[in-house]
């Protein structure tokens, strides 16, 4: 059985980037992680927010698969993977990534299982069980664009469920850092910015008390999680230019509200942006420029200490979205990203195993791409 991961967003910023060639930012879309990011814009009836739903479809931490039961996967020391014994494709990724010395993660959105109730529940904390038997996991990603439309609609049911998934790996796992995604909106309001900052600030914590800058400040200081990979919920450019900022300004002014939240300080923090195309990145070497100026350096210039960049290549919204093309052959975006790395940049990406090519040496080329680029990779944990 598995759940199809709730997913936001456009990918107009992204279209709007590729053409760009004036010096005035790109219309913007925040972005969301194992699919395309959500894309904040203001609703014609007020100055609340809407995240634009794409259809549902991408893939996350679920994906259909059969496998065998899951052993134990070690990696030498010298990066070799040893005494891998599992039929589980998954296992076989992760141990292909870390030869590479890649950082493996397994992303599984537990929410909807927590909510369907303890038997549900465990079934995904058996798997990911299995999945730990993978000495070299990091951890697990174990959310979505946390308390936002995602079923949980309170701060007490976010701040239960992460206490209920926290004591489950130090069960299973104890040894896994615990990593959510998290969409606060208000925080692209901008609240300290002029009367419609504030507006917009109150209306997203009346409609998402979940995902509100409070929430985040509590479960961060109580230490229920390790890491966060933030989507800060800019709004679109025009929505700035109302107010007499850049997108990039915006943005700086955002990631300078949740410097001074101290959240860098409670936790590994991280921020999180969509620039796949559908087929592949397709946009100049400037557009590549800006986008990564706006989505890594910002971020980075102001406490995030790794970016995580969707994705490596993945089904979503009847398209195939990856950022180098089918021939592997790369591109602007790819060669800006790698320049980052290689300046000491933590670069996070996703990985879903179907997606792989199912020949051998393209797929070691495959891998061998992905970490010249990610320091740190999510891996789909399979099938529950």
């Amino acid at each position: 059985m598995t759940r199809p991961r709730r997913t936001g967003v456009a990918v107009a910023l992204l279209a709007a980037l590729a053409s760009c060639a004036s010096q005035r930012p790109a219309v913007g879309a925040e972005d969301r992680q194992a699919g395309p990011p959500s894309h904040v814009t203001i609703a014609p009836s007020g100055p609340a927010p809407l995240l634009e739903a794409a259809s549902a479809g991408a893939e996350s931490g679920v994906e259909l698969a059969t496998v065998g039961p899951a052993s134990e996967v070690k990696v030498t020391s010298s990066g070799g993977a040893a005494g891998l014994t599992s039929s589980d494709p998954y296992l076989r990724t992760a141990a292909q990534l870390r030869s590479r010395d890649v950082r493996v993660w397994f992303e599984i959105d537990l929410v909807a299982w927590w909510l369907d109730g303890p038997t549900m529940f465990q079934r995904a904390v058996q798997r990911m069980a299995e999945l730990a038997r993978f000495q070299d996991t990091v951890g697990f990603k174990v959310a979505d664009e946390l308390g936002y439309h995602d079923g949980l609609t309170t701060k007490a049911q976010v701040l239960a469920f992460l206490r209920a998934t926290r004591s489950a790996l130090a069960r299973v796992a104890p040894r896994a850092e615990v990593l959510v995604d998290a969409m606060v909106p208000e925080l692209g309001c901008l609240r300290d910015y002029g009367s419609f900052g504030a507006t917009c600030a109150r209306n997203t914590r009346a409609t998402s008390p979940g995902a509100s800058i409070d929430t985040v400040s509590t479960y961060l200081r109580a230490g229920l999680v390790d890491r966060l990979d933030l989507s800060v919920g800019l709004l679109s450019a025009s929505a700035y230019h109302d107010r007499g900022l850049t997108l990039r300004q915006a943005n700086c002014k955002v990631w300078r509200d949740v410097d001074a939240l101290g959240w860098s300080a409670m936790t590994w923090l991280q921020a999180r942006k969509a620039l796949a195309m559908d087929g592949g990145w397709t946009g100049t070497r400037t557009a590549a420029s800006r986008a990564v100026e706006l989505h890594v350096d910002v971020p980075r210039e102001h406490g995030a200490n790794a970016v995580d960049i969707w994705t490596w290549r993945q089904a979503y919204d009847g398209g195939t979205y990856s950022l180098l093309a089918p021939d592997l052959r790369p591109n602007p975006l790819w060669q800006v990203l790698l320049s980052r790395r290689r300046a000491g940049a933590d670069l996070f990406t996703h990985v879903t195993p179907s997606t792989l090519s199912t020949r051998a040496p393209r797929r070691a080329h495959e891998y061998d791409l992905v970490a010249s680029v990610f320091d740190e990779v999510f891996v789909a944990a399979g099938p529950i």
